[in-house]
């Protein structure tokens, strides 16, 4: 059997999922903790229509995640084809980045990796001792007084 010459990457358009992939396999190649947020809603077949899960907030990027050495939060919403970004999803993404997070926008797998790298990100940081937050546990005991 002829072995078949593979199509190179660049001459197709990835889907959203395929994206979501390669961009999940580096961030955690470069020390993320990162995973695929399921954000699809649920489908209701006696109505025919899909609603958000009521738990879900609404915007959420498809990526979400932080780095390793200072717990920094990376949310990346990932766009395929002539898939726009939301009102919801801005309004995440922005309050992302007030709050010190990594926010990005994914048209494609090497967009995001020149944006990343542009930005530094793929370079390894020493942890800080900020990235060590304290953990306080707090037990709730019924009490009762037998006195």
């Amino acid at each position: 059997m002829k072995p078949n010459d593979q199509t190179p990457l660049e001459l197709y358009d990835l889907k959203a999922d395929e994206i979501t992939a390669h961009i999940l396999g580096y961030l955690r190649a470069k020390g993320y903790v990162c995973w695929a947020q399921d954000n699809r809603g649920r489908y209701n077949p006696k109505t025919g229509k899909w609603y958000p899960h009521p738990n879900s907030r609404v915007g959420v990027p498809d990526i979400i995640g932080h780095r390793k050495s200072d717990t920094r939060f990376i949310g990346v919403e990932v766009k395929a084809g002539k898939d726009r970004l939301s009102d919801y999803q801005i309004d995440f993404l922005n309050e992302l980045k007030e709050h010190g997070g990594l926010p990005f926008v994914a048209y494609d797998f090497a967009g995001f990796v020149a944006s990343f790298e542009r930005r530094g990100l793929h370079l390894p940081t020493a942890p800080t001792d900020a990235a060590a937050p304290s953990i306080l546990l707090v037990v709730a005991t019924a009490s009762s007084d037998t006195a």
